[in-house]
């Protein structure tokens, strides 16, 4: 689909009155190239913030632990900086190449989404490669498909797991419950997914989601500062077999890269949103510090016996423990329906135009629903492992999306009509490009390997 493709989704999408950026999920897609954008429309300070914030801050963060427990205590979080950061360097990268892009006449100053900007940047880019700027859109549509449903699998796995602990009071593993939690979940999420399809109606959700979040990381903090051995007793660097594994794990907290440009759209002040110290540095310094200490703390108090999300670790039969965990299911569960709605906006318009009465389509849209949420219900059941299921997905898609796509972005924005970028851009770029496909490729294998080992 072309850039001008997207447009009438974009406008039934921005026609809501509230846009589904808020959400906190991916966005790209439906952030597409528009210019109805008001002064009305845009979002304060404050507000901005706190979307950023809200899409960063999921159950990723809950299993940063086990992601320590691959790495070791310090090299977790030195790590953790170092990925941070440079994802953090790859969205800068990512807006200052759209802010160029938009003064081309291709793009007639339209503002630009993270597909759109790929588009643009390959048609105005080397003759060489100006022939895939659609097949450009169509890869980070793609990846933005994987990464939902995958967030989705993985969402479906923690509210079995976490409510199993609920329903039982023990930590004790049972797969025969999970699966029968699982398949309730799966009916009420049909409902939910099917009933509930307005940004408007989503809306809610998510604020809901977000104040649960917040409640809940607080419980856990309250829990990992209290008796935790001495740090010594806990290895600094386990070494680099399981590195990959701790790639994957980390790469997919930090999955708010397809969020950025549609916030920095609907910032009422862009400058200070993406310039080098503005609102973006600060929401991801808060957001590194989070998962810093999350990581850190959770795998000082639990060590090696640190699990998949650090919810599955606290006392089964404490009141506050039970209450915690169906905070996180609760917000994890209504969220499932945000996720959902990126792959559905991306998918369903191509098969809707071959629809032809309304009623077909009516029926059409709810039963694509339901066979999309019955096919991230039968991966959850396959890969019924929240750890594994984690590294894979980020190490499959969101290190492509944070890391590997951003600096090829740049430097094809850069070598444009002839310009070509200095040797220190061409060399940062090309460094952080080799380190997200040498984390994707062997981050990926260690996962499946992993996978295939526990079936």
């Amino acid at each position: 689909m072309g850039a001008r493709g997207d447009v009438e989704v974009t406008r039934k999408l921005l026609s809501s009155t509230t846009s589904y950026e808020d959400s906190g999920a991916h966005t790209d897609v439906i952030l597409q190239q528009s210019r109805d954008f008001t002064e009305e429309n845009r979002t304060s300070s404050c507000k901005t913030l706190m979307n950023l914030l809200k899409g960063n801050i999921g159950p990723g963060i809950l299993a940063l632990p086990i992601a320590f427990k691959y790495a070791g205590l310090w090299a977790g979080a030195v790590g953790l900086f170092m990925l941070g950061y440079i994802s953090l360097h790859c969205q800068h990268m990512l807006m200052t190449c759209s802010d160029i892009l938009k003064e081309r006449p291709i793009s007639m100053g339209e503002r630009l989404g993270y597909a759109g900007v790929v588009e643009n940047c390959l048609a105005t880019g080397p003759i060489f490669f100006r022939k895939f700027q659609n097949a450009g859109r169509v890869m980070i549509n793609v990846f933005l498909i994987v990464t939902q449903l995958g967030f989705c699998c993985v969402y479906i796995v923690f509210v079995a797991q976490n409510f199993r602990q609920v329903l039982l009071g023990s930590n004790k593993e049972n797969g025969e419950l999970d699966l029968i939690i699982m398949g309730i979940e799966l009916i009420v999420v049909i409902i939910y997914c099917t009933t509930i399809q307005t940004l408007h109606g989503l809306s809610y959700f998510s604020y809901v989601a977000n104040f649960l979040n917040f409640a809940g990381l607080i419980f856990v903090l309250y829990y990992v500062v209290q008796g935790s051995p001495p740090q010594s007793e806990r290895p600094a660097f386990l070494g680099w077999y399981d590195m990959p594994m701790y790639f994957g794990t980390a790469v997919y907290a930090f999955e708010g890269i397809g969020l950025v440009m549609p916030l920095k759209n609907k910032a009422a002040d862009e400058w200070d949103f993406s310039r080098r110290c503005g609102l973006l540095s600060l929401g991801m310094t808060i957001v590194i510090a989070l998962y810093i200490a999350i990581g850190f703390l959770g795998y000082l108090k639990y060590g090696d016996h640190v699990l998949g999300s650090i919810t599955l670790n606290l006392p089964a039969v404490d009141m506050l423990s039970r209450l915690t965990k169906i905070t996180f299911v609760v917000s994890v569960f209504v969220t499932y329906g945000l996720q959902f709605y990126v792959p559905v906006n991306i998918l369903w318009p191509k098969i809707e135009h071959r629809l032809s009465s309304p009623r077909a389509k009516s029926v059409g849209n709810v039963v694509f629903r339901i066979l999309l949420i019955l096919f991230t219900g039968a991966i959850a059941m396959v890969i019924p492992h929240l750890d594994l299921l984690i590294a894979l997905i980020g190490a499959l898609a969101s290190s492509s999306l944070a890391l590997i796509f951003p600096p090829i972005i740049e430097l094809l924005t850069l070598s444009a009509e002839g310009n070509r970028p200095s040797v220190l851009i061409i060399v940062k770029d090309v460094a952080i490009m080799l380190l997200g496909l040498l984390g994707c490729i062997t981050g990926t294998y260690a996962a499946i390997l992993g996978i295939v080992n526990v079936s």
